[in-house]
């Protein structure tokens, strides 16, 4: 069944991955790590398709991925893709041995899910950890190097064979896992070419997002496509030192980048309280920003953090996007009248917040009342259309809030069903699960038909949360409730008790279940509230009513 109109010879070409002359160089806080040509990744990755070949997978087998950054994943990746084989890049589980730690439960509901016949570890006592009795063999980095495979092995692909598995979700119980053929691939590839004016004499690609995350992942392939060097490094090293990652595009004249807002964020906190003057970012021709809410104020921060670095003015990029349409859907790259609420390629429109998120209404803030701050997204890219729907699926005009649903070549094929094959999207349309307007040809994000948590540019069900904070000795299971919700600096997340205990063990249980919170995902909790048992609003079958409970919290009556 053919998905996507696509003339197989205009699909991208990964044999040729050895023609391009560019460096790729891996980078840590401090510096260099390793480096190596596009010649000797090919010929990395030939090695490595012909041991996986050897190992007896066959054309269409998913294999996963949890290696960090570094020429190992890169060759194990592209040895994947050049094999025919379906790469589908994972969280490395940080403990391995525990089965109870979250990481390793979320690997083995991936491999639930996916079913791959095989996995590439870093090394032998991560497999042994890891592998269970009939599951996918375990193969390790060193064992894939072999004779290289011949031209005969490496068979061109069909537009709707699979090219890689994304996990569009962080659960822990039944992740999400989005196919997304060469010829969708190829589709967004093209117009993120086009959007980025990709010039190998000219560009250097810099960035540390992990390769699990679709923008990490599209913005690499799409750098290696056009054989434009490309610099990585791991996120831990930008976390353990957030300047590190613009000290890199200052000293190698990186021109694109990008990240979540936090990333922004972080690399701007963090100059404020120890400024580098020696940064120079005057190469630095587009910086895109996505993956979760933009604030406004995160981009003007750093607008003006950095002018004095030579930042332009016309860098930053707002753009939407998810893994389900391979990456990119809007991007703002028009250029803006300067403004309060504009400037350069951003802009912004400031709403009465009450009419936002009580009434559903799209109305200029004016005078003193509450107002909310939302970033245009910019226009649809090559192949993609937007449309805006009500819940019985009636199109949406201008300043009229709805379903966002995407429809054109790069949305995926569907999501894995068990047995294998997709659930084809029907008539090529998306429905996101964002709620969101139009103005002016431009795409606005208020909200979320569905209770996803978006942080730092990952997707969490509010129900791993939850579980991880009735870990608690004081907190029985299903005794919390988890919503987030969105300001002018952002998407916050805040947590819900329920308890017996008394009131002055109440700073105590905050404490500890922020605590788990952090160390189980990696983020802080907004606020911890805690309440009185029966305090959580369910439905007559006992479910919690986390709109509900959202609804109370922003109108002060959550108590």
């Amino acid at each position: 069944m053919t998905i996507t109109a696509v003339d197989a010879s205009a699909l991208f070409d990964y044999h040729a991955l050895g023609d391009h002359t560019a460096d790729i160089t891996f980078l840590d806080s401090r510096g260099t790590t390793a480096s190596l040509t596009y010649r000797q990744l090919a010929e990395r990755a030939r090695r490595a398709a012909g041991a996986l070949l050897a190992r007896g997978l066959r054309r269409g087998d998913r294999v996963l991925l949890p290696l960090g950054t570094g020429p190992d994943h890169l060759a194990a990746l592209w040895g994947c893709l050049l094999a025919g084989l379906v790469p589908c890049t994972i969280v490395v589980p940080p403990s391995p041995g525990d089965d109870s730690a979250t990481g390793t439960r979320q690997f083995r509901a991936v491999v639930t899910v996916t079913e791959p016949a095989a996995v590439i570890t870093a090394d032998s006592a991560t497999a042994a950890a890891l592998a269970t009795e009939g599951g996918p063999q375990f193969l390790t980095v060193a064992d894939l190097r072999h004779p290289p495979a011949t031209d005969e092995q490496l068979t061109p692909p069909h537009p709707d064979d699979a090219h890689h598995i994304q996990l569009t979700s962080g659960s822990t119980s039944a992740p999400k896992a989005a196919v997304l053929t060469y010829a969708q691939v190829t589709a967004n590839v093209r117009a993120i070419h086009q959007a980025l004016e990709l010039d190998a004499a000219r560009d250097r690609s810099c960035h540390w997002l992990p390769l699990h995350h679709d923008m990490g992942f599209i913005l690499t392939l799409s750098t290696l496509i056009r054989g434009v060097p490309l610099d990585l490094m791991p996120s831990i090293s930008f976390l353990r030192d957030p300047l590190s990652w613009l000290r890199h595009i200052s000293q190698r004249g990186a021109t694109i980048t990008t990240a979540p807002p936090f990333g922004y964020r972080t690399a701007t906190e963090r100059f404020r309280r120890t400024p580098d003057t020696g940064l120079d970012l005057s190469t630095l021709r587009q910086a895109y920003v996505g993956a979760e809410p933009i604030p406004l104020q995160v981009l003007t921060d750093f607008r003006d953090t950095f002018a004095g670095q030579n930042l332009g003015e016309d860098v930053v990029i707002p753009c939407y996007g998810m893994a389900e349409t391979v990456l990119a859907a809007t991007m703002s790259l028009d250029r803006r009248p300067p403004g309060s609420l504009s400037w350069g390629r951003v802009k912004a429109l400031r709403l009465d917040r009450e009419d936002l998120h009580h009434h559903d209404k799209v109305t200029d803030a004016t005078g003193d009342r509450p107002s909310i701050t939302v970033i245009a997204c910019g226009r649809p890219l090559g192949g993609l259309t937007v449309h805006i729907r009500t819940p019985d699926g009636a199109p949406c005009g201008d300043d009229e809030i709805g379903e966002i649903h995407l429809h054109g070549d790069s949305v995926m094929a569907g999501y894995l069903s068990p047995g294998g094959a997709p659930t084809l999207v029907p008539d090529r349309t998306h429905a996101t699960g964002d709620l969101g307007f139009t103005r002016d040809g431009d795409l606005y994000i208020v909200g979320r038909v569905k209770e996803l948590l978006i942080v730092n540019g990952r997707n969490l069900p509010p129900y791993d949360v939850e579980e991880t904070i009735e870990t608690h000795p004081d907190i029985d299971a299903g005794n919390s409730a988890v919503f987030s919700c969105t300001d002018d600096n952002g998407e916050h997340v805040v947590a819900v008790i329920e308890t017996r205990l008394r009131a002055e063990e109440h700073p105590r249980i905050k404490r500890e279940a922020a605590m788990a919170v952090r160390q189980a995902f990696g983020f802080n909790l907004h606020e911890v509230i805690v309440l009185r048992r029966g305090g959580i609003p369910r439905t007559t079958s006992g479910k919690r009513q986390r709109g509900r409970l959202r609804d109370d919290y922003l109108t002060g009556r959550l108590a």
